[in-house]
C-alpha cells in the first residue's frame, strides 16, 4: 500500500524535479520503512521491482514524457529484469536509486539502476522495457522524437557486457 503513497508523493512533485536529457541520470530518494522489509529485518526482495518502476516513472517525468503517456497513447511495458543483490538494505536506511539508459535498438530500451546507500552500491538490476504506441512496440528514439528536437539524440554504443545480457534473455 504504500507505493501508492510514493507514486501519489512523485506526481504530486513532479514540477520540483530536475528537468533530465534523455542519457542523463535520474536519482530517486526514498527510505526503507518497516513495511518494506521480511522476516530478515530487510528490504524484501519483492520490493526491488517495484521500486524499480518508480525509479523508471520518475526518469521519464524528468524527461518530460508524462504527457505523451497520460494523453498521447504511449505506454512502457517491462519486458525483462534482472537484479543482483550485492548487499542487504536496512530498515529506514536511505536509498539511492539511479536509473539510466544504457541503450536502445528498433525494439527495447535497456536500464541500467543501482541501489545506493551511503555511497555505496546494495544492488543493481538491469531492465529491457518495451515503448508502445497504438498497439505496436516503438523504437525508444520514436518516443524522444515526440518529445521535440532537445531530446533526440543517438543511442549509446552496445557494451560487450549488455550484449551478452541481451543474449542471455534469447535463449
Amino acid at each position: 500500500m504504500n507505493l501508492i503513497f510514493r507514486m501519489l508523493r512523485l506526481l504530486l512533485l513532479r514540477k520540483k524535479l530536475d528537468v533530465l536529457t534523455p542519457l542523463e541520470m535520474s536519482h530517486l530518494k526514498t527510505r526503507v520503512w518497516p513495511l518494506d522489509c521480511d522476516f530478515n529485518l530487510h528490504l524484501t526482495n519483492s520490493r526491488y521491482p517495484s521500486l524499480l518502476d518508480l525509479a523508471r516513472t520518475q526518469y521519464l517525468l524528468q524527461i518530460n514524457a508524462f504527457s505523451k503517456f497520460v494523453g498521447a497513447g504511449w505506454k512502457s511495458v517491462l519486458s525483462s529484469q534482472s537484479i543482483r543483490f550485492i548487499k542487504e538494505i536496512k530498515p529506514f536506511a536511505v536509498v539511492d536509486i539511479t536509473t539510466q539508459v544504457l541503450y536502445w535498438d528498433r525494439k527495447y530500451c535497456y536500464i541500467e539502476h543501482q541501489f545506493f546507500v551511503a555511497g555505496k552500491v546494495h544492488a543493481k538490476a538491469l531492465a529491457q522495457v518495451a515503448f508502445i504506441k497504438g498497439r505496436r512496440v516503438r523504437a525508444y528514439d520514436k518516443l524522444l522524437a515526440e518529445l521535440g528536437e532537445d531530446y533526440q539524440c543517438e543511442s549509446p554504443e552496445l557494451t560487450e557486457q549488455l550484449e551478452t545480457w541481451i543474449n542471455s534473455l534469447k535463449t
